[in-house]
């Protein structure tokens, strides 16, 4: 009996610590693997959360520009539409491309406004605008009302962040007569870091 007994206590001397001892490193060993799996988790949402960002980012800015390109679009065929009016009526009440009929300042145009200009007014190549070569443009205001007016006849309504028609000029002499730029404080850039300021104007 007393044999048995020290057989039994030897077994357990002998084998449970064996036992205890794997356990803990399997125990140990699953922590580890979960710990790993826990990280490389966190990263890919991480990762996958910046692209969404990204991505989202760039449609809101895509749209963004589409939008402003619309308008800009509709703006310039109203201009087309009112110096049709204009010449078959002479004695119209409506100005050049449904301007204010008043040219503008040179300081009235924003730098960047200007800046961008350069590409379709810069006659003598200077990489410069001159006072001349900007009255040539005759830039002026849009007539408020007029277009207003002439946008609901049209049913054209306006989409983009800035639909306040008083941050918009019209060319009415030359080459360009008739194109809509915007002189506003919004920025609209696209996804390939363009900003625009009309539909062949940009910077």
């Amino acid at each position: 009996m007393q044999t048995k007994n020290l057989v039994a206590y030897d077994y357990r001397n002998a084998v449970l610590p064996n036992i205890t001892k794997k356990f803990k490193s399997i125990k140990k060993s699953n922590w580890i693997k979960t710990f790993v799996i826990l990280i490389f988790l966190s990263i890919s949402i991480f990762f996958l959360l910046d692209f969404y960002k990204v991505l989202t980012s760039t449609n809101n800015r895509i749209s963004f520009v589409t939008d402003f390109k619309v308008d800009i679009n509709k703006l310039s065929e109203t201009a087309l539409i009112l110096q049709a009016k204009m010449d078959s009526k002479p004695n119209s009440e409506i100005n050049n491309y449904g301007s204010d009929g008043k040219t503008i300042d040179a300081n009235v145009i924003s730098s960047d406004l200007s800046s961008a200009i350069v590409s379709i007014a810069d006659t003598n190549n200077d990489g410069r605008l001159s006072f001349e070569e900007i009255s040539n443009l005759k830039l002026m205001k849009l007539d408020v009302d007029t277009y207003k007016k002439e946008l609901k006849e049209l049913q054209f309504n306006l989409r983009s962040a800035d639909c306040n028609l008083k941050n918009y000029l019209v060319i009415t002499k030359g080459k360009y007569a008739g194109t809509i730029l915007y002189n506003g404080p919004l920025k609209f850039i696209d996804d390939k870091n363009k900003r625009y300021f009309g539909l062949d104007l940009k910077l």
